[in-house]
């Protein structure tokens, strides 16, 4: 095919490009991951305005045992597939995650939610903006985790980073390590919060703390450099 249009230099140095996939306790926060609450996946999600743009109107593929009851009011199907409900209702624009983080510059480029958890990735060019999303995302919303982290590299089949653990206090890697344990991080999570911070001892609370400040400093190593 001709023409004479000008294609990017591929050669040129290219910005430290940093891709981030967090994953968000949202059941309360977000109609999406609400629907998914029970044993539910919610997958191709959209958004966009109203015809009056007085509003958003938001769109997702439910599959799997999302109950009625944990849609939106005026959610409704409009077309179902068989093995998926495509849903769509229609919000006022605010307080939403994914647009919280668009707020900051960052598309969200892929969206989907399952058992009341949001995951979201987005595409940041400096480390800065990454802290900044995540910091705002766990301030508003509380319980913020980094699901994958990858950088722009050498083209390398395996992006490994070490991460300097003296920079963990004994505790935080204590709760670290027994959350592992205990099958926090898995999909679907074998234990949730309160049932490692009893493990621990400690309050709900306390548990977040020591977790968002350990996967703070977490962050500093895996992003140290890429800025």
């Amino acid at each position: 095919m001709g023409g004479s249009g000008v294609r990017p230099n591929m050669g040129a140095q290219q910005p430290a490009g940093i891709r981030v996939r967090l994953a968000v306790e949202a059941a309360g926060a977000c109609p999406v991951a609400a629907a998914t609450a029970d044993d539910g996946t919610a997958r191709s999600v959209s958004w966009g305005p109203t015809p009056d743009d007085d509003g958003v109107v938001e769109e997702f593929d439910l599959v799997g045992d999302g109950e009625a009851a944990d849609l939106p009011p005026d959610a409704s199907v409009v077309f179902d597939a068989g093995d998926a409900e495509r849903v769509r209702f229609e919000r006022d624009g605010t307080d939403c995650i994914c647009e919280a983080v668009e707020d900051r510059g960052t598309p969200v480029t892929d969206v989907r939610a399952t058992r009341g958890t949001l995951h979201l990735t987005f595409h940041a060019t400096d480390v800065e903006t990454v802290r900044i999303v995540v910091a705002d995302l766990q301030e508003a919303y509380g319980s913020v985790r980094i699901d994958r982290l990858s950088r722009t590299g050498d083209g390398a089949a395996d992006d490994l980073v070490l991460v300097d653990r003296s920079r963990l206090t004994g505790r935080q890697q204590e709760v670290l390590e027994t959350a592992m344990e205990m099958g926090y991080f898995e999909r679907p999570r074998e234990a949730n919060a309160t049932q490692v911070a009893a493990e621990l001892d400690i309050a709900p609370s306390t548990f977040a703390e020591h977790l968002a400040s350990a996967q703070s400093k977490v962050l500093d190593s895996l992003l140290e450099g890429a800025a």
